[in-house]
């Protein structure tokens, strides 16, 4: 009895932390996107999570864009299952809309901007918290994930030209640019994150200063030359080559197609036409010329003494031979 007794305990025990174990391996694998935002009344009670396929569209917004959508409760929390997402890292976008504004739309800049980025996949677990209604995702935190923190900072070295005083001179500005743009390039050529560093060199316009920093952009795309994303393929196209360097791919280039259709026409209006001809017989060579001097079958007989069906039959032999289907056709043969 008191082996029995026993056995039952073990048994529950053992079916206990059965389930305590496969909850807890179930609360590990459930990944989210969470959030808590304070909204006033002028705002939708939804949240939109898009893919941002290329960094050049970052502030580009469509129905299409659109993953998920989310409830946001009576106490400004909402919550986003990622478990959907593809393995790897792409560039996402959060953002509500205006009531009674379409889904899709895009507030850039001032204190109604109603978006923020963020790096994430399906295994990520991220938290964002924003306790001021007066502009949405100004300054959101975000927990729980390194490369998402690198976006805040990353914004905040950005945001640092917005605030330069409209009052401060011309040059003062440049000066106050020129160094953020220097933080933002050292952030993307010290992150190990392929898509934090790509976030940086957007922020810093590096369009406007390649042509000054190229030895640090060709440095750059060594150091990347192992990654293969669209968004490392995307941001190679896009930089810009030097004027000489286009100039003389241009010509190469030029001079390649025109060289190219000299042998292209050579073979297609020589060689072919020599090869169909030398595969005519003397006595079709014969009718060939003949035809191209104009003479009718009948006269082609008389000529050549052979019978008027033996000059139909080799003109047929002529024709399937030069792929052509009548006599005018050889007529505009030149040989």
């Amino acid at each position: 009895m008191l082996k029995t007794s026993l056995l039952k305990h073990t048994s529950l025990i053992f079916i206990i932390c059965s389930c305590l174990l496969c909850s807890s391996q179930s609360e590990q694998e459930h990944y989210t996107i969470k959030g808590s935002i304070q909204l006033d009344s002028t705002w939708s009670k939804k949240v939109y999570l898009s893919l941002i396929p290329s960094f050049n569209k970052m502030f580009t917004m469509s129905n299409s864009m659109i993953v998920s959508v989310a409830d946001i409760d009576t106490n400004g929390n909402f919550k986003f299952d990622t478990s959907f997402l593809p393995e790897k890292e792409h560039l996402y976008r959060v953002h509500i809309a205006k009531k009674n504004a379409p889904p899709a739309s895009l507030i850039i800049g001032g204190k109604d901007e109603n978006h923020m980025f963020l790096i994430t996949k399906k295994s990520s677990n991220i938290y964002v918290s924003k306790n001021k209604s007066q502009t949405p995702f100004y300054l959101a935190e975000i927990e729980g994930d390194l490369p998402n923190f690198a976006l805040s900072e990353i914004n905040k070295i950005a945001r640092f030209v917005d605030s330069t005083s409209v009052e401060e001179t011309y040059l003062k500005r440049e000066f106050i640019t020129k160094g953020i743009n220097e933080k933002l390039r050292f952030v993307a050529d010290t992150s190990s994150n392929a898509l934090v560093s790509l976030y940086a060199l957007y922020k810093s316009k590096y369009e406007t200063n390649y042509d000054i920093n190229k030895q640090f952009y060709t440095d750059y795309l060594i150091k990347w030359e192992g990654n293969s994303s669209t968004y490392f393929k995307e941001f190679r196209n896009s930089l810009p080559l030097p004027k000489e360097e286009k100039s003389y791919m241009n010509i190469s280039i030029g001079l390649v197609c025109f060289l190219g259709g000299i042998v292209l026409s050579y073979y297609l209006f020589v060689v072919r036409k020599s090869n169909k001809l030398r595969s005519l017989s003397v006595q079709e060579r014969k009718i060939f010329s003949l035809i191209k001097d104009g003479k009718s079958n009948k006269e082609i007989s008389d000529e050549l003494n052979i019978g008027l069906s033996t000059v139909k039959s080799h003109a047929s032999n002529i024709y399937a031979k030069l792929g052509i289907k009548s006599r005018k056709e050889i007529l505009d043969i030149n040989v």
